[in-house]
């Protein structure tokens, strides 16, 4: 892992109330802006900064990304919607001076002891996967290590992919595994494309993620595959797991359009 003079590779730095990206924070459809995963993850990192899920359960993120979110100072916002003993709603806002350039909708439940009833997890423990490249551009300076157990971002079809992250969020603070588990839920439209790179593009407009129970340890599974009616969207669906089982599943509305490359020619 390729690391800086501070330390581990970083995605942003702290700045009075608000945060700072990193050149690896780059969203690689648009210059001069944060991808979604970095975004998602930062969310995730001030959620668990508010204190909001130290009494309940943490059931669903949905985070929608308000058009480009640039790379400048972001300030986090955080808004009760709903507070109650049995569930509760909270709104987390990213600001870019004035402007809300993305939001997430937090849905909490009281904890209690309940019967189990897991989903199949049929995959290979990461040990046994061999480490491989995947990610174009996105590999956080080598602190997100990959090993494809199926696919690939370079060809359409369903994908399944161990990740690690030894990097971090925010500067000087270790990422929990929550915290990194949103990152990859950002990969699904990549990991699990229905089209070629270099044909089309897929970016995604959101991000929604239910946890069934919090993430643990280092190696995280997502396994996607998009289906779309040739209408200019798509939906990629995705399940996501640790070397204990499956954890959550979301989706993400993705916009598809011809890539730059084929407009540049067309």
């Amino acid at each position: 892992m390729t690391k800086t003079e501070d330390g581990p590779p970083w995605y942003f730095r702290r700045e009075g109330e608000g945060f700072v990206p990193s050149k690896l924070a780059r969203n690689p459809w648009y210059d001069d802006a944060v991808a979604g995963g970095p975004t998602a993850s930062l969310i995730a990192h001030v959620i668990e900064q508010s204190g909001m899920a130290a009494e309940m359960e943490i059931c669903r993120i949905t985070i929608d990304i308000l058009g480009v979110v640039p790379s400048s100072l972001l300030t986090p916002r955080v808004t009760p919607v709903r507070v109650g003993r049995q569930a509760q709603v909270q709104r987390v806002e990213l600001l870019a001076g004035e402007k809300v350039v993305a939001q997430a909708q937090v849905l909490l439940a009281r904890h209690m002891d309940t019967p189990e009833f897991h989903p199949p997890s049929p995959y290979p423990d990461p040990e046994t996967v061999a480490e491989g490249p995947v990610l174009i551009g996105a590999d956080m300076a080598g602190a997100i290590r990959t090993r494809p157990v199926q696919g690939s971002v370079r060809e359409p079809g369903r994908g399944i992919i161990w990740f690690r992250m030894d990097g971090e969020v925010v500067q000087g603070i270790t990422p929990s595994p929550f915290v990194k588990a949103c990152i990859f839920a950002d990969f699904g439209n990549g990991v699990g494309s229905s089209t070629r790179v270099d044909e089309w593009s897929y970016a995604n407009m959101d991000v929604d993620i239910h946890f069934m129970r919090m993430p643990r340890g280092e190696w995280f599974l997502l396994e996607a595959h998009t289906e779309g009616a040739g209408n200019g969207h798509a939906l990629a669906q995705n399940v996501f797991a640790d070397r204990d089982g499956v954890f959550g599943k979301g989706s993400q509305t993705v916009f598809v359009a011809p890539s730059t490359r084929v407009m540049a020619t067309g």
